[in-house]
């Protein structure tokens, strides 16, 4: 895109940030990277260890140096390509990579596919490691277990499943005809304790599963539009939700599956602030924010420590960083730092700081 300039034909900042008078502390956000690609950036997600940056469009994963911006490989879905140029010229077919993730210990890239493939890449080889097929739709979203085992998954066909990743095998599939996901599931998130696996669906439901078991804990019914993210809280302690009905909320799961059989969880929070779709959520794993991404172009910041205060007074933070949809958002495990994919074909990594300290 053009950048736009002032009278002077200075560069002006095409992004800005509305602070909310009443939020507890002042957040400075700079803008540190903008990524180019040549399609709608689906996802961006980081490397434990904050080196690594990756994002998925069409028919590739793309990884980068965080620190730099500088891009380190192209994962097509067919092979490790050089260049731009030459993934134009495979003959891959029609099919974006919709969720990004890495292994704990950032060897590893995991891709899931509209293909219905999801792929698992060694960073430093750069080659295939696995080729999980199973689904039968579109994978919408991927997760590592932090035990580094497993990668559980979330597709089109109304499952989500767990696959081993030495053997590159299916372990368990989560959902059935039977008080399941009656439509696909969105978004899949494992628990920091590698116990539950949270799953968003288009049917409105999100449902918690004991990992191991495959039982159903928790169903959290509440969002009056399909659920199209969930994420864990580092403490275990919440699970927010986004929803096409324009609200993030958030779930206590600190008792999953404690509860009598049948009985519905309550929502704790709800959080309504965006004027269009949330697409994304994400927790900063060592900080107050909960980040969400929506349609209306924005990226609001909300404050768990001050969660009350939340939910009646909105967002502390705003930020208008792209100029079209905000489909994902993700955090950095290592330092104030996070990114930001869009529909505009751009993804951006940003940073912030306290005003106070």
């Amino acid at each position: 895109g053009e950048w736009p300039i002032d009278s002077r034909g200075r560069p002006l900042d095409d992004w800005n940030v509305v602070q909310n008078p009443t939020a507890a502390v002042k957040t400075n956000i700079e803008l540190q990277h903008t990524l180019d690609h040549d399609s709608v950036v689906c996802c961006v997600r980081f490397s434990n260890n904050g080196r690594y940056v990756a994002t998925g469009c069409h028919n590739a994963a793309v990884l980068y140096d965080a620190e730099t911006g500088e891009r380190l490989a192209l994962f097509a879905n067919q092979g490790v390509v050089e260049s731009q140029a030459a993934l134009e010229q495979l003959e891959l077919g029609d099919s974006y990579v919709r969720s990004v993730c890495f292994s704990p210990d950032s060897r590893f890239l995991v891709a899931g596919a509209e293909d219905k493939t999801i792929k698992i890449w060694d960073i430093q080889a750069r080659r295939l490691r696995h080729s999980l097929v199973g689904h039968t739709k579109d994978i919408y979203s991927v997760d590592y277990s932090t035990d580094g085992r497993y990668v559980v998954s979330g597709s089109g066909d109304k499952r989500a499943k767990l696959w081993d990743v030495s053997s590159g095998e299916c372990v368990r599939t989560y959902g059935d005809d039977d008080g399941g996901p009656m439509d696909g599931v969105t978004s899949v998130a494992l628990s920091p304790d590698g116990r539950l696996i949270a799953a968003g669906s288009l049917d409105r439901t999100v449902r918690v599963w004991d990992c191991e078991t495959g039982t159903c804990l928790e169903r959290f019914e509440g969002h009056s539009d399909s659920v199209y993210a969930v994420a864990f809280a580092p403490d275990g302690k919440y699970l927010a939700t986004g929803s096409l009905d324009k609200s993030l909320k958030l779930w206590d799961i600190s008792a999953a599956g404690t509860r009598a059989p049948g009985g519905v969880s309550k929502c704790r929070y709800t959080f309504e602030g965006h004027k269009d779709f949330v697409l994304s959520v994400a927790f900063a794993p060592q900080d107050t924010w909960l980040i969400s991404g929506s349609k209306d172009r924005s990226v609001q910041f909300w404050d768990t420590h001050n969660i009350s205060t939340a939910a009646e007074e909105g967002p502390s933070l705003i930020l208008q960083g792209h100029q079209n949809s905000v489909i994902s958002v993700a955090h950095s495990p290592a330092g104030k730092v996070f990114a930001t994919g869009s529909g505009d074909k751009r993804a951006r990594i940003w940073r912030y700081s306290y005003a106070n300290g």
